[in-house]
């Protein structure tokens, strides 16, 4: 796929908004890709959207990043029309203030910021303090509690505003991009699968999962619906690499350097070590991900889906997760895609996933 359009998709994933539990809008933009290159597409009551690909094949193989993003619920509005929020996922209130934001509204999305006192009315015990959510609310230019309840009653979903924008080389920066990112990659590790069909003995299931910000609750009952015995979960992961941050604690993970594959107790031997063979195979650079315990992904839960799955999981390395504007690179997302879909052509019934 061509910078251009590979860009194009990305942007379209980053515009449709997804707070978790709200994740339609970006779900109409998988159904439609996945129609072009899967034989069967469906959408679960969960909401996760489950795309096969010559189902009758052996192994079955799920390959799922989630598309929701963190974001924000109205919870109340004051006399004077300013609205307060809750998270929606985990928030660093500190990345807040000041924010521009979208309320996502049946009539379409409002602009507002998100306001802060401040610091010039703020005392010499308030300065330099971590704020807390309460004393945070979003301000949409209303004049009263009636003329915004109008606009975004409670309920309403809200989320940052920022959209995808080019850096330097081929580094982009968005909000979203945990797991737009990871979401691209495996739609697109589905069309180049796809193109390559005859040599496919695997039956591929692409999955969509919804509401992994909020417990990863999409993979649990997604995996129950194609009840898969090899799955690869891809999602992305902190770097190294840049000030303030620990090599000791984390690994060296740095953008540029290819997808980082997790080696620990809930990743499968078999299929990590089939993962670092198809990188090699293909020329693929590739990091290693050395955790030993819980990685905070789908795959803790994948793992011990039903009677168990032999699971993988591939990291796209992410600057600044959880702010309004991470940071990956175009050649990791693109080299993720091309790693599950050599993975998936190597796979066949033969293939041993007992450790």
């Amino acid at each position: 796929m061509g910078e251009e359009s590979r860009l194009s998709l990305l942007e379209e994933l980053i515009e449709r908004p997804s707070p978790s539990g709200f994740e339609q809008p970006v779900q109409e933009v998988v159904r439609r890709e996945c129609a072009r290159y899967a034989d069967r597409v469906t959408t679960d009551v969960h909401g996760n959207v489950i795309a096969a690909l010559h189902p009758e094949g052996h192994p079955r193989l799920m390959l799922t990043a989630h598309c929701d993003e963190l974001g924000l619920m109205i919870r109340y509005i004051d006399e004077q029309g300013f609205l307060y929020f809750a998270p929606i996922g985990g928030f660093d209130p500190a990345t807040l203030p000041g924010e521009r934001v979208l309320l996502h509204t049946a009539s379409g999305p409002v602009p507002g910021v998100i306001g802060v006192k401040p610091i010039h009315l703020q005392g010499d015990e308030e300065r330099g303090k971590a704020l807390a959510l309460k004393q945070l609310w979003i301000d949409i230019g209303a004049s009263s509690k009636k003329e915004a309840e109008e606009i975004a009653p409670p309920g309403t979903v809200v989320t940052r505003a920022a959209r995808l924008q080019p850096l330097r080389g081929p580094l982009v920066t968005a909000r979203g991009l945990d797991d737009k990112a990871g979401l691209y990659a495996i739609l697109e590790a589905l069309r180049q699968v796809s193109a390559q069909r005859e040599q496919l003995q695997a039956a591929l299931y692409v999955v969509s999962a919804v509401q992994e910000e909020i417990g990863s609750r999409g993979v649990r009952t997604s995996a129950y619906e194609v009840q898969p015995e090899v799955a690869i979960v891809v999602d992305v992961m902190p770097t190294a690499d840049h000030p303030q941050t620990s090599r000791q604690e984390i690994g060296d993970i740095r953008l540029g350097a290819g997808p980082a594959l997790t080696i620990g107790a809930h990743v499968n031997p078999r299929v990590y070590e089939l993962l670092l063979q198809a990188a090699r195979e293909a020329g693929l650079r590739y990091q290693l991900d050395p955790t030993p315990g819980r990685t905070s992904t789908d795959v803790d839960l994948l793992q011990v889906s039903r009677s168990g799955v032999a699971t993988g999981l591939v990291n796209i390395p992410c600057r600044y997760l959880h702010t309004g504007s991470e940071v990956v690179s175009l050649e990791d997302v693109e080299a993720t895609a091309t790693l599950l879909a050599r993975f998936t052509l190597a796979l066949s019934a033969q293939t041993n996933l007992i450790p």
